[in-house]
């Protein structure tokens, strides 16, 4: 059953007990929150000093991430349509996710998330001539605070068996939301084997 919140309650000093990795796992939510929202936004919180973290300046950008969710469960309570939308970098993202845990070596969501934003951004470019500027910066954002996650050839197949396994999937393709630029949300995508696989290769190459 889905019922909306009537309150949410957010203590920003909570943030200031977090570790750096998780302040990154969860700026990684801002970062797909903006890309599928406005160029302004994404250019506001891509200026976040992730080395040096303001948290009064960390509270608006928050803020204005949570105002971008709502706006989008409230168009479509029920994931029918745009709230898909919310899927950006998770179908690559859950499986990176999940053959970390299998490697036994666990990544933090959000650095999963930023991971397949990666990969997702890509596959636009591939499919939707996404701008390689803007795939290119959030590449360099990804290897500065995120590293990159460490898998080879040999785990393709592996990966995207992951993928044909996600929940968001409804038929036997493997589902996407892709972008054809900041802003402009495309559902209900898909791809070929060797499209994803040569993802694959793009996140790998560095």
């Amino acid at each position: 059953m889905f019922a909306p919140a009537e309150t949410v309650l957010i203590n920003i000093d909570f943030f200031r007990s977090l570790s750096d990795e998780n302040l990154r796992s969860g700026y990684a939510e801002m970062v797909k929150h903006a890309l599928i929202d406005t160029k302004e936004e994404w250019e506001s919180v891509l200026k976040f000093d992730l080395e040096n973290v303001d948290f009064g300046q960390l509270k608006i950008l928050l803020e204005r991430s949570i105002r971008i969710k709502e706006r989008v469960v409230e168009q479509d309570p029920y994931e029918a349509n745009i709230r898909k939308a919310l899927n950006l970098g998770h179908t690559f993202g859950h499986a990176f996710e999940s053959w970390s845990y299998k490697t036994e070596k666990p990544a933090l969501h959000g650095y999963a998330v930023m991971w397949g934003l990666l990969c997702e951004l890509y596959l636009s470019h591939l499919k939707l001539n996404f701008p390689k500027e803007e795939l290119l910066r959030l590449k360099y954002l990804m290897k500065e605070y995120y590293g990159v996650f460490q898998f080879s050839c040999k785990e393709y197949e592996s990966l995207f068996e992951l993928m044909t396994h996600d929940k968001k999937n409804d038929s036997k393709e493997i589902n996407f939301t892709l972008l054809a630029d900041v802003g402009d949300i495309q559902i209900n995508q898909t791809a070929t084997k060797d499209e994803i696989f040569e993802c694959f290769d793009f996140f790998r190459e560095g």
